[in-house]
């Protein structure tokens, strides 16, 4: 649990000392709060938010939040206090507070109950509770596969990696769909259950499981949808915000986002925070100012949390779709098996992936302690996913889940979309960039993504790069190729805004933008030192 902070107030103006970390805990009892919240009602709330003279206390909004769960705040009664949120913002302390709010209107993981891991080794099994739990977050992008890797990668280093993921929409895909597209995947948990799963035994320690690989302990890793009663109000929240344009309000997203990953309750966070075209933020401002709020969050409901920010005009890697990402993970995770193997090459398509995989798992195993340094933490990471130990963990997160081991032992063997076309150039020259926005849109026309929630993605769906940005090309050379179930779609428009997506050069293009730009932490923000990614 989050340290909690006493809460002495027993008067409306002493209410500021209640903090958002104290309301998840039981230091403020219920006669506090009552003689905190007599006097509230939601015109009140709302007309102080829309006056905008001086801030919410964290009683205030716990106590709204808590009235709208139960039906005596009215949806249009939300609306306007959204709508004023929108026009007048909110301090750091107030959206800390609407977080932690959003977090204890449902359920919040509870890692000290001693009944979770199924273990006959009660010592065994508190030193598992103990152990650092850290997860990563990302804003969201175009084949942006980072979890698939970086999960098992940082848990076979003994740290705990509790992943709760979501589903793609529009022109993002989402890291369910892609782990679903494993026959068998279970992503389904109650949050019991998602516990009992992290610090089970790992499947690798079964003499029976021909997977080899010596990572032993606990599981570590998973990666599961949220539950359906966890972040309620936020559920709520958010479909009031959808059809009143106020889904772009900074704290409102803030809150929105971070309310699941506290949810879990980890013990740090580390955050990747896109911009570019295929992101949600155009530019690396608004990025940079929307990793401080969330870091600002974080902290003050008691969460370490760092964030990287990372280009995203061309898609990551060389695979945008459900399957073709995972099998791209998989080459990646067993590439460095063989000896004298090496991931990044200057022609590895994959590059760029395996940088932000690295940069964040550094990261992480800094503030899990078992790295001193970010480039001590990268190298760490790159032994790992050349040794097998990354593979090994992903394959044992797989089958603990209830996946289909022999799948991704022979990804060869998937079946194939039954349609498919070559995306050829029509000129000599150099790739200047794709542009990842049009490329994620294309996947929703192919199967691999969906228009609204509960369309089904087809998981074989989806483009294969075969050449990127800075690559020199001939007139006639492959491109990319696409793939879809859908009959028609290839010939009558994908492919043509697939080859649209691409941007040609007369001349060498040369250094490609930076990938990963900056460093951000409570303390401020800082460029990104590039040499901490040098393979030496």
């Amino acid at each position: 649990m989050v340290e909690s902070v006493t809460a002495k107030a027993t008067t409306k103006d002493d209410a500021n000392t209640i903090t958002a970390s104290s309301l998840s805990s039981s230091s403020t009892s219920s006669t506090e709060i009552s003689s905190l919240t007599s006097h509230l009602t939601p015109q009140v709330i709302i007309a102080k938010k829309r006056q905008n003279r001086e801030p919410h206390t964290a009683i205030e909004i716990s106590w709204f939040i808590q009235q709208f769960m139960e039906g005596n705040v009215k949806d249009y009664q939300m609306t306007a206090w959204l709508m004023a949120i929108c026009l007048n913002g909110m301090t750091d302390e107030e959206t800390a507070a609407l977080t932690e709010s959003m977090v204890q209107s449902g359920v919040v993981m509870d890692w000290s109950n001693p009944s979770l891991p199924n273990s006959n080794n009660n010592a065994a099994t508190a030193s598992q509770q103990q152990t650092h739990k850290v997860d990563k977050h990302s804003t969201g992008g175009v084949g942006d596969k980072v979890s698939l890797i970086l999960a098992p990668l940082v848990a076979s280093f003994g740290l705990t990696v509790p992943m709760m993921a979501g589903r793609g929409l529009g022109h993002t895909g989402g890291t369910i769909d892609k782990l679903e597209s494993i026959p068998g995947f279970r992503t389904q948990y109650a949050a019991e259950e998602f516990a009992q799963l992290l610090l089970s035994s790992s499947p690798s320690n079964d003499t029976n499981d021909s997977g080899g690989g010596d990572c032993g302990g606990p599981l570590n890793a998973a990666i599961v949808s949220p539950s359906e009663n966890m972040c309620p109000a936020d559920k709520r929240m958010y479909a009031l915000r959808d059809v009143t344009s106020t889904v772009t309000s900074l704290p409102l997203q803030t809150s929105s986002i971070m309310s699941k990953k506290i949810a879990e309750r980890p013990d740090s966070l580390v955050l990747d925070v896109k911009f570019g075209r295929g992101s949600f933020n155009n530019n690396v401002e608004e990025s940079l100012e929307l990793a401080k709020r969330m870091i600002q969050t974080g902290e003050l409901c008691g969460i370490r949390t760092t964030a990287l920010v990372t280009r995203m005009d061309d898609p990551l890697g060389y695979a945008v779709g459900n399957w073709l990402e995972v099998e791209e993970c998989i080459n990646i995770m067993t590439v460095g098996m063989d000896e004298d193997s090496k991931i990044e090459t200057d022609d590895s398509l994959s590059k760029d992936l395996v940088d932000v995989t690295l940069a964040l798992a550094g990261q992480m195993l800094v503030q899990g302690g078992k790295a001193e340094t970010l480039r001590q933490g990268v190298v760490m990471a790159r032994e790992h996913l050349l040794n097998g130990k990354a593979w090994q963990k992903f394959r044992d997160m797989v089958k603990a889940q209830g996946g289909d081991v022999s799948c991704i032992d022979h990804p060869e063997k998937y079946p194939r979309a039954k349609f498919s076309a070559q995306v050829i150039s029509p000129r000599t020259g150099y790739i200047s960039s794709i542009d990842s926005m049009e490329i994620g849109l294309v996947g929703v026309l192919l199967g691999a993504g969906r228009k609204t929630v509960e369309e089904p993605v087809d998981f074989s769906a989806g483009i294969r790069f075969r050449k990127k940005a800075g690559a020199c090309v001939r007139r006639g050379d492959v491109l990319a190729e696409a793939y879809t179930e859908r009959d028609g779609v290839l010939e009558n428009y994908a492919v043509q805004r697939v080859l649209e997506a691409f941007q040609f050069s007369d001349v060498e293009v040369g250094d490609l933008p930076l990938l990963i730009t900056n460093f951000v932490t409570k303390n401020g923000v800082e460029e990104f030192d590039q040499s901490t990614l040098a393979d030496n």
